[in-house]
């Protein structure tokens, strides 16, 4: 295990499969996680807790993670935290829209993404 302890990330997927895996992996990997099952409070934890790191899934109820991307990337106090999209949606127009808007990086869920998240959450930790 890495010394990461101390390291908040900030972590948003409704699916509880898979939020279960990727929390696991997170908390071996010694980082603290604050999980939400959709995008409410999202926005006001980040600016309460200042993770190092969101990750968010595109499709959500209540709010999804284009429209918590927007609010953290026109706030001035958490604009520069990285954002990972963390999703299934892959279409051309999404992947482009959340770019504009400024997301950290983009990572489609396949059978490889949850060992590609680690290494990716790493290269924007500071």
């Amino acid at each position: 295990m890495n010394n990461v302890k101390n390291i908040e990330i900030v972590y948003a997927e409704d699916s509880k499969s898979i939020s279960h895996l990727v929390k696991s992996k997170l908390i071996l990997e010694g980082y603290e996680v604050h999980h939400f099952e959709n995008g409410m409070g999202v926005f006001e934890a980040v600016l309460d807790i200042k993770p190092a790191v969101v990750i968010l899934d595109y499709n959500m109820p209540v709010k999804n993670g284009m429209a918590v991307l927007e609010e953290l990337k026109k706030n001035q106090d958490t604009q520069n935290i990285p954002v990972i999209l963390f999703t299934t949606k892959q279409d051309q127009v999404t992947v482009v829209r959340c770019l504009e808007l400024g997301v950290t990086d983009y990572i489609i869920k396949d059978s490889l993404a949850i060992s590609n998240l680690i290494p990716r959450i790493k290269k924007y930790i500071h």
